[in-house]
């Protein structure tokens, strides 16, 4: 068994063993493409998607917007889909599987029986989920394949309810739906999926960055597309001046979020060596684009797209416009009437969160594939080594005993911690070692155990997940000791 196979399998077995994961409708027989997020799971995926909001929202001073799943055959026309959101498929003559057709690939095998396939029997396959709204037939609408288109058919509203001014983000995180031929890879290729996207609508006379000073020296790692050209795949690093400079990137705001990105991945927990920016040919890149690049990253399925960060001028606002009959373009003091410009980072969660479980994924037997940090205690069992902001719980609580007084003393620490505003697990079964272990499973960063001890000295032992050290603090306080030791995303004494 190959090693990217082995951490497939043995990562999928973990995550369906914690409840990080579940097969959608399992007792019906799992539907490929669907997987539900269980309770931890569930918990992980609200860390990862409030940092985005932290990084892309909140610390920019921009909003978010919920917007409806189901969108009118109109809007989807307007912005392409329904013309050019499909793949090329051919069925086996012989069992009846569909495949996709891969470009340039002059010869086509079925997947499952091996027989060979005619090109001349391709035809299109649309990938989004047709329906109808109310009884008549042709009010044709489509589950949305993209969260974005929301965002653009709402712009009028929020722009004028915003104070009519430029630049202006708005961002969405939300279930998006493509109807893949034949999905596999677990959370790399599914139907139902969830996305986290900005929209920075700005004036095209002015496409500047007004915090651009604060990462023109600041350094990421880029595929460029002339290396592409001479048949390499170098990675370099470029300064976000030196990728304006270069015409890496149109302008600055590209070159803003790019560096921006790169931050939130690696606060998240992405190794900086295993990702890099991959700039699209001129051939690859989507219909509405005028430069697309592609966050990649090293996975146990190979190389994988995790994102796309797109200058999309104004295709979308002038679409909708067009096929509304509504003047989309806006008016700013001093310039007169503008159709804004937009770049969008959009990101595929899913996807984030499969890499962050293989890369934090540590164990004790090396020759498995795992690593143990130096100084970390000897152990038979398998954890993760999730930075703490995106760890599922801040902390998990603990009696020492279930029995004179223990409980309800770590059950006060738990109730008063959650008063606080954080999230907490607590777990009274089993001894203190299997509990600690199963706090590792998940990636628990602190285990908070209330001893003896502590009913006469009013403090609690915190112990670190990496090396296992333990410290007596305060119960007064504790909150606050913990909330600091996540901002640090200090895991060990």
């Amino acid at each position: 068994m190959s090693a990217g196979v082995w951490m497939q399998e043995e990562l999928m077995e973990l995550a369906l063993k914690r409840n990080f994961l579940m097969p959608s409708n399992e007792i019906y027989g799992h539907t490929a493409g669907f997987y539900d997020y269980g309770v931890v799971g569930a918990a992980m995926k609200r860390k990862l998607e409030n940092a985005w909001r932290e990084l892309f929202l909140w610390r920019e001073g921009f909003y978010e917007i919920e917007s409806a799943s189901v969108l009118p055959e109109k809007v989807l026309k307007a912005s392409g889909h329904v013309d050019n959101f499909f793949d090329e498929i051919v069925e086996c003559r012989k069992c009846g599987v569909a495949q996709k057709v891969e470009a340039g690939k002059e010869e086509l095998k079925c997947q499952k029986c091996g027989s060979k396939l005619d090109a001349a029997d391709a035809k299109r396959f649309y990938l989004m989920f047709e329906t109808r709204v109310g009884g008549a037939k042709e009010n044709v609408a489509y589950l949305r394949p993209e969260t974005a288109q929301g965002i653009f058919v709402d712009f009028p509203r929020v722009f004028r309810a915003l104070g009519a001014k430029l630049p202006l983000g708005v961002g969405q995180i939300g279930k998006s739906f493509r109807n893949e031929i034949a999905p596999r890879q677990a959370l790399m290729r599914l139907r139902e999926f969830t996305q986290m996207e900005l929209e920075y609508f700005f004036n095209p006379g002015e496409a500047k960055h007004a915090h651009f000073k604060e990462v023109a020296g600041k350094r990421v790692r880029v595929m460029s597309a002339e290396a592409q050209g001479k048949g390499q795949r170098e990675v370099r690093e470029y300064s976000c001046s030196e990728l304006v400079e270069q015409k890496i990137v149109p302008n600055e705001i590209v070159a803003y979020f790019m560096l921006r990105t790169a931050e939130f991945y690696e606060a998240v927990g992405l190794k900086r060596e295993k990702f890099w920016f991959r700039q699209l040919l001129q051939n690859e890149m989507p219909h509405y684009s005028k430069g697309n690049y592609d966050v990649e990253v090293e996975t146990s399925y190979g190389v994988v797209e995790l994102m796309g960060l797109a200058y999309r001028t104004d295709f979308d606002l002038a679409g909708h416009a067009k096929m509304s009959s509504q003047d989309l373009s806006v008016h700013l003091e001093g310039v007169g009437r503008v159709m804004p410009h937009v770049v969008e980072p959009s990101f595929g969660v899913d996807r984030l969160f499969w890499a962050l479980m293989e890369q934090s994924y540590r164990k004790s037997d090396t020759t498995a594939g795992g690593v143990e940090r130096g100084g970390a205690p000897s152990r038979d069992w398998a954890w993760f080594d999730f930075p703490p902001i995106v760890a599922p719980f801040d902390a998990c609580i603990y009696p020492l005993m279930k029995k004179d007084g223990l409980d309800e003393a770590a059950g006060a620490v738990a109730r008063e911690l959650r008063h606080e505003g954080m999230s907490v697990y607590y777990d009274e079964s089993g001894s203190i070692g299997k509990r600690y272990a199963r706090a590792d499973e998940i990636g628990v960063p602190y285990c908070v155990t209330v001893d003896y001890e502590s009913l006469k000295s009013k403090d609690v032992t915190i112990r670190y997940r990496n090396d296992g050290k333990q410290e007596r603090v305060p119960i007064k306080g504790l909150g606050e000791r913990v909330r600091q030791l996540i901002l640090d995303g200090k895991t060990s004494l």
